[in-house]
């Protein structure tokens, strides 16, 4: 069994120029639109190739790839199994084996790659197989129709004979069942299948450094925009399925030479786990009027709180979807684009 190490560092920095002379800039206007944020994410959707494994015999590699990709399919995610080129993630088993009286126990690590080999996630399946399934042939006919039950038989077999077990239980469909829910929710991060799953909520705590109102006011226009956008914001109840988001101000006086006296504003926003450990950082800087944000912050909070959110956007979807959770409730959408 290969094992694989994963560690993402999301480090963002968005840096405003300093004014020399001249007209001052609307202080962070535009300064979260300098990247993509949609490029810390993975893809809405792509091709998923499956690969099989050398740890099963031949027919039973085949016909786990294939009950994978037809599994995928289901849940709206392109997938095949039947060449070992292309797709936009590779797909790959590693599995332990063991047989049994009845067939064969397997313990199955599946691994979502990028094309270039490098791991994206994992997800865990274990079950049985029945020795009808373990010592099966190597597949010839099309791949939709290799063991492959549909789901209305197995449920009437279930009904005609009186039996409480699950008919797929023994079989790659059902050895694939949950996994494919996990790898469809790693690549969308939003599939029918886990509409179930609990939200995300986003903790706003320690607003500190700044003069005047602005921790309070760069708070309320964080968390408005956040909710604009269908994100929970929630300071009360911090479980399991809060991250806190965090933000460390400073106002200081301006030491270059300039025709007007500035100051020069720096936020850094860190998003992290309850337990403190940091996911996601990003700094902002800018100048305003000397003097400006002593009492109260006004416009300049609200501003510099959008350029934030819409690049904090991305990185909590990718956050949310790390932890198999959703960003937003499905009926909502972002009001503001």
């Amino acid at each position: 069994m290969k094992s694989f190490l994963r560690s993402v560092v999301l480090i963002l920095g968005l840096a405003g120029l300093l004014a020399a002379c001249g007209d001052l800039p609307r202080p962070f206007e535009g300064a979260g639109r300098a990247g993509d944020p949609g490029l810390l994410e993975l893809r809405d959707t792509g091709t998923v190739r499956v690969e099989a494994t050398e740890d099963l015999p031949e027919g039973a590699s085949a016909h786990l790839a294939r009950a994978m990709a037809r599994a995928l399919r289901l849940r709206d995610i392109p997938a095949y199994s039947e060449t070992d080129t292309g797709g936009d993630y590779i797909l790959r088993p590693n599995v332990q084996a063991k047989l049994t009286e009845s067939g064969a126990a397997l313990d199955i690590t599946w691994v979502l790659m990028r094309p270039d080999g490098l791991a994206i996630d994992t997800t865990h399946s274990a079950g049985e197989l029945g020795a009808d399934q373990w010592f099966v042939d190597q597949p010839t006919g099309p791949e939709e129709n290799n063991l492959a039950i549909p789901q209305e038989l197995v449920e009437k077999v279930r009904e005609l004979e009186g039996r409480a077990d699950d008919p797929l239980a023994k079989t790659y469909e059902g050895l694939v069942a949950q996994p494919a829910d996990d790898i469809a929710f790693m690549i969308t991060g939003d599939r029918s299948s886990l509409r179930a799953a609990p939200v995300m909520k986003i903790a706003l705590i320690d607003f500190a450094g700044a003069p005047g109102d602005g921790n309070t006011a760069l708070a309320r226009s964080a968390g408005a925009l956040l909710k604009s956008r269908g994100i929970t914001v929630d300071n009360r109840e911090i479980d399991e399925n809060s991250v806190i988001l965090s933000a460390t101000i400073d106002v200081s006086p301006v030491t270059e030479k300039t025709t007007t006296p500035l100051d020069r504003v720096s936020i850094e926003w860190i998003i992290m786990e309850v337990d403190g450990t940091e996911l996601g950082q990003m700094n902002q800087n800018n100048v305003v009027p000397r003097g400006q944000l002593d009492e109260r912050w006004g416009t300049v909070a609200s501003l510099a709180a959008q350029a934030a959110v819409e690049t904090l956007e991305g990185v909590l979807g990718q956050i949310a979807t790390n932890k198999k959770l959703q960003l937003r409730v499905d009926n909502k959408t972002a009001s503001l684009r």
